[in-house]
């Protein structure tokens, strides 16, 4: 069965714990870090025998444009940055069977076979 997803807002404030229940929270690439000091971004090591592909950091700093340098946790080379992560919620979206689609579909076509009569 195929699953479909929107996307929805983030919740704010303070909600029960069921309204989270329905909801998916993935990561995307973004322009810009969402939190003026707080940066979530992905690193790719560009050696090509190393094992490590992507490094994805949570970094704390006032300016994220002076951040170090970050090396690859295995082969100590240099890592390139790739994009900024930013999070989504997303939600199912219920799939409308597909004998109650096709009766709909049964009934637009008589109603416009009626009004070209």
């Amino acid at each position: 069965m195929e699953k479909r997803y929107r996307v929805v807002p983030l919740l704010e404030a303070i909600h029960p714990a069921s309204s989270f229940l329905d909801r998916v929270y993935t990561e995307i690439p973004a322009d810009k870090p969402d939190h003026p000091t707080c940066y979530e971004g992905e690193w790719v090591c560009a050696y090509g025998p190393c094992p490590v592909r992507a490094v994805r950091l949570r970094v704390k700093a006032f300016y994220h444009r002076h951040l170090p340098r970050l090396r690859c946790p295995l082969c100590l080379r240099m890592l390139d940055f790739r994009h900024w992560l930013t999070i989504i919620a997303l939600q199912e979206v219920p799939v409308v069977a597909k004998n109650k689609l096709s009766r709909r579909q049964g009934r637009q076509k008589k109603n416009r076979d009626r009004s070209k009569k």
